[in-house]
């Protein structure tokens, strides 16, 4: 998890999205995440596009972070927050 809390830091204030799994993490910026989702089939509904797309524009940068973890062929779309001390 630790590489996912780094990369959190690094790009905090950034809107976009960190794609990690159990020993990598990559920052993809907005574009990057949009061209990513317009990469799928047109036609399939997996509900993932969508819910990531509806996440990466409605989330606050500045306070929280967008990821998308994979564990073999399971997805998730997780939102964390920034909790003061």
């Amino acid at each position: 998890m630790k590489h996912l809390v780094q990369s959190f830091q690094e790009h905090l204030g950034e809107r976009g999205c960190h794609f990690y799994d159990e020993s990598d993490c990559t920052f993809l910026p907005w574009d990057k995440v949009i061209g990513f989702i317009s990469a799928f089939e047109e036609g399939v509904d997996d509900g993932f596009s969508e819910r990531l797309a509806d996440t990466l524009s409605n989330y606050n940068p500045d306070t929280e972070f967008l990821a998308v973890q994979q564990v073999g062929a399971t997805v998730s779309v997780e939102l964390y927050c920034e909790v003061p001390l």
